[in-house]
């Protein structure tokens, strides 16, 4: 590559906008805000069917959409950061920082797994 042209601006404007779609933790609203309610439908179908195979169709329903949806946040959320730290790193004038964490931006540590709770303990 012999010459960078980012525009700080626009990439933090674009940042910006991804981090609307994932949303925050809590918040209601976004990927995040998505799967608190279908976690809240899930778990209040298995508390009032009486089925075993509708049980565990709806368990295994929801550990296979988290599973993609959690990997959705974190390969996202990792591209957004690594992208605001490869600009920041422009910005400032180094080039050898901005190439690693545009490099890095698609490696994604393993999730910690979910804490064990009594809504977890259905969806699994």
């Amino acid at each position: 590559m012999t010459a960078w042209n980012i525009q700080p601006a626009e990439v933090g404007a674009v940042l910006t906008t991804t981090m609307s779609y994932l949303g925050e933790e809590g918040g209601g609203e976004g990927l995040f805000g998505d799967m608190e309610t279908i976690e809240q439908r899930v778990t209040s179908l298995s508390t009032h069917i009486n089925s075993a195979p509708i049980g565990i169709a709806l368990g295994e329903f929801a550990g296979h959409y988290f599973g993609l949806m959690g990997d959705m946040l974190a390969l996202t959320s990792n591209a957004v950061r690594q992208t605001s730290e490869a600009t920041t790193a422009y910005v400032e004038g180094n080039r050898t920082m901005a190439l690693e964490a545009q490099q890095n931006a698609g490696v994604v540590p393993d999730p910690p797994p979910p804490p064990p709770g009594p809504g977890n303990a259905q969806l699994v």
